[in-house]
Order: structure tokens, then sequence, then C-alpha cells
């Protein structure tokens, strides 16, 4: 990569090269909605085999690690495992958050009335000791009881959009089926798909640039896999912690809430707090005592992790500084949505590190280091960073 950037156009070629790529770049700008269009249809068509690579991908790490850990490194038992531990989370999850979501709906609708009276009271206390006008929100509680029946005809009202829908849905299955048997194929033949790409871009480029492209390949996938391994793991961690705190001082819906913490905090810095907030009104309305227990339980929990368990987890996987950490979020949450959120950290490290090779090429061109001074001609005298 180095090289390539260091280096001058001579040839016609050269110049043509450079003309041909200003053209391409002003062309891609000038019509960006459009080509934007085409790839959103084209993405559309082939999501499918999206899924099946995002899910080759997650999958593809347990499966390194079970194949060489327990299988000697054959790939096959190993596919087979991680697809059974990844079948078997799912039905976990799906077991513990249905009958909780069941049981919460039918609780809250059941005891709706006595949540209100509770935080009537608890605005009373507040207004007493401190003074604090809260005749609005007494008010806005008087009426609570009637919005949640017009909330309850509305959704009974929509049912039949429900189920046409969910009849719809019969496509999505033909889809997830599709993903999963290609997400199966590109595991089990993993090594002679990397090699054909490799060899196809081998043949498209010049040696030098592609083995440009193929280090830059590498270095993202060490980044995303590192980062995104290390994000489940910790979600993981986390949602077990506050699963057995909330047990052991036994709060109301622990399972569906150290679910939903869990889930949330893959998303970097807002994750806590996206899962935090409603179980705590979750928690509000049952109980306001142990709505206060949980969001300290949920600070000692976020603060043993931020500290102790994610830095070992997740380590320097990107390189990034807080700051750029909190503009990848923003950027990808603004661009597409908490999946981008998600994938904007590592995606941003990657870019983040190619900038800093191009800044690193351009000085040492000069001759120059980052603070201006010259660098020394023996390259082992140079100072370290």
């Amino acid at each position: 990569m180095k090289k390539w950037l260091r280096h001058r156009p001579e040839t016609v070629a050269d110049w043509l090269f450079l003309i041909a790529a200003g053209v391409a770049v002003y062309f891609v700008f000038n019509h960006l909605p459009d080509i934007g269009g085409a790839v959103g249809l084209v993405v559309g068509i082939l999501s499918p085999f999206a899924g099946a690579i995002v899910l080759a991908y997650l999958l593809d790490m347990p499966t390194r690690f079970f194949a060489k850990k327990l299988f000697r490194g054959k790939r096959g038992p190993a596919i087979v495992l991680s697809y059974l531990c990844a079948i078997l989370g799912i039905v976990l999850l799906v077991s513990l958050v249905v009958p909780q979501l069941m049981a919460s709906v039918q609780m809250f609708t059941n005891n709706l009335d006595s949540y209100v009276a509770n935080l009537q009271s608890l605005l009373n206390i507040l207004q007493e000791q401190f003074g604090l006008d809260l005749d609005a929100l007494r008010g806005i509680l008087a009426g609570s009881t009637e919005t949640f029946d017009k909330i309850m005809e509305t959704l009974a009202s929509t049912m039949p959009t429900v189920a046409s829908y969910a009849a719809n849905a019969a496509s999505s299955v033909v889809a997830v089926f599709t993903a999963v048997a290609g997400s199966i194929y590109m595991l089990a033949s993993k090594e002679s798909l990397l090699h054909n790409l490799r060899a196809a871009l081998r043949a498209a480029l010049p040696p030098r640039l592609a083995n440009s492209v193929l280090g830059i390949f590498s270095m993202a996938n060490n980044v995303f896999s590192s980062y995104i391994g290390g994000q489940l793991l910790d979600a993981l961690l986390v949602g077990v912690e506050t699963f057995v705190l909330m047990t052991i001082f036994r709060l109301n819906f622990a399972p569906l809430i150290a679910v939903l913490v869990g889930v949330t905090n893959v998303i970097p810095i807002f994750g806590p707090f996206i899962g935090a907030v409603p179980s705590a009104i979750i928690l509000l309305f049952a109980d306001p005592i142990q709505a206060v227990w949980f969001v300290i339980l949920i600070l000692v929990v976020q603060q043993i992790d931020g500290n102790f368990i994610a830095p070992r987890i997740v380590g320097n996987a990107i390189g990034l500084s807080g700051l750029w950490v909190l503009i990848a979020i923003m950027l990808g949450g603004d661009l597409f949505g908490l999946p981008g959120m998600v994938i904007g950290v590592p995606l941003f490290g990657v870019i983040y590190a190619l900038v800093r090779e191009c800044v690193d090429a351009g000085l040492k061109s000069r001759g120059i280091d980052a603070y201006g001074n010259p660098l020394p001609e023996d390259p082992s005298q140079q100072p370290k960073s």
C-alpha cells in the first residue's frame, strides 16, 4: 500500500490511469442517488445471499475455534457444532423472552390501575418533600387508563393487517433457508472460495495493487472479527451478570431485562442506556423501589464491564480513541440505523488505519516526521513513536 501511494506517475499509462480514475470518481459522485438506487435494488434481490455472507462470517469465528481446539483442524464437525450452538442459543433466547414478554403484557394490563396509583403516590412524595410542581404529570396519569384502553382498541383494529403481513412472511422463510444453505456452503468451501477470489483479483489488477488490496482486506477482516467477536462475547457476559444479580435481588422480569440489556450492549457507548432506560421504565410501573435498585445494579454492571471485562475481551482491536468511536457511532447510526451503530466502529477503524498509512507514506516521501523534523538517514535511528 505504501509503495503504491509513493509511486509517481511517469508514463503515459500512469497519467491515463489517473485521468480515468478522476473521471470515474466524478461520475460516481455526480450520479450518487441513481447508483444508490441501483445498488439498493440489487441488494434487495441478493439479500438472502447477503444474509448468508453475514451468517457465514459470524459463524466462522466459532468454527475456527472448534476446529482448532476440538477437531484437530477438521472444519466439517466444527461447522455442525457451530450451527448447533447457534440454534441452541436462539431457542434459549426465545424460550426466555417470549413467555416473559407475554407474562409482562398480561401483568401490565391486569395491574395497570395499581401501577398508576404507585406512580401517583411517588409523585405526591416528591412534591411534598421537594416542592416540585407535578400537577401536569398527575393529570397525565389520571387519563392513562383511558389512553391505554384506546391503544388496545387500536391494536385490535390492526390485527387483520398484521395477519396479512404474517401471511406474506412465508416468502421470508424461503429467504432464511437460502441464507442458511448459502452460509453452510461458504463455511464448508471457505478455502477454495477465498483462493478463487484472490486469483481473480490478481488476474484483474497489477501485482502491487492486488497485494495492496489484499492487505486492506486482511486488515479489515482482523479488525471486524476481533471487534465483533469481542462485542458479542462481552454482551453475553453482561446479560448473564444482569440476570444473576437481578435473580439474587429478586427483581421482576429478570430474563426479559437481561436479554434486552445484553443485546443492546453490542452497541458501544449508547447500548447500555438503550437497554437500561426501557427496563427501568418497566420496573418503575411495577415497583418504583425495584426500578431504583435496578438502576444501581446496572451502573455497577456497566462499571465492572467497562473497566475490567471489555478491555480484556475487545482490547484495542479498532485503534480508535473515544472521540472517534463516538463520531463513528453517530455517523453509522444516522446512515444505517442500529446496524450502522454496530458496524460503524470497526469500519471507521479500518478507514482510520488506511488514512494513517497514507499520512505516514506522505510524510516519509517528504523526508519529515509528524512534527516536521527531518528524518534521520539511517532507518534504525528513527525516533520511536
